[in-house]
């Protein structure tokens, strides 16, 4: 099986009071805009975000903003 590059998706989450995720982001590659990658909100009409022309910077960000990453990244399957 072979799965394009810029099909996955991560999901950040930034702890609350009780341990439990007060707030979800989905980290993913821009398929308008090659070589970007973006957040998006599900809790805003998944509206982006956030955009940056790498990843790292990216992740910086989140982490800048104390969110965590769930383990793994998702693959989109076609």
């Amino acid at each position: 099986m072979i799965v394009a590059a810029d099909r996955w998706f991560e999901v950040w989450f930034s702890e609350g009071d009780n341990g439990m995720p007060s707030w979800l982001l989905l980290v993913t590659p821009d398929s308008k805009n090659p070589g970007q990658v973006m957040v998006i909100d599900p809790q805003e009409n998944y509206k982006v975000v956030y955009q940056d022309h790498n990843y790292e910077d990216t992740r910086l960000w989140l982490l800048e903003d104390e969110f965590s990453r769930v383990e793994g990244r998702m693959i989109v399957d076609e």
